[in-house]
């Protein structure tokens, strides 16, 4: 069973990973963009995870399902799980069912 801090960070490698597919320096712009406008810290995603997915539409409007995507394959990979894409879901949704199958199991 995975904890929760293997779990956070987990997290926050798979959005280092997903951010890092446009480049090194698009990643970093991102972040300094979600933390300026939206004073959200790289740290604080795992539990702000919401704020997260509204600072990413923001920034990449309907491109934030792919990146999201990438994210939560990702993360799914580090926790050992099984990735089923879902058409509607947001990276918070697969986050959630990875607590909630961890949690069962």
């Amino acid at each position: 069973m995975v904890q929760r801090a293997e779990l956070r960070e987990a997290l926050l490698e798979a959005v280092d990973h997903g951010l890092l597919v446009p480049g090194e320096i698009v990643r970093a712009a991102i972040y300094a963009r979600i933390e300026n406008s939206y004073e959200l810290k790289r740290e604080e995603i795992p539990e702000k995870l919401e704020a997260f997915h509204r600072a990413l539409e923001d920034l990449l409007g309907k491109g934030v399902t792919v990146m999201e995507k990438l994210i939560a394959k990702n993360l799914y990979s580090r926790l050992g799980l099984n990735f089923v894409e879902h058409a509607n879901w947001t990276l918070v949704d697969y986050v959630n069912h990875a607590k909630r199958v961890e949690r069962d199991a």
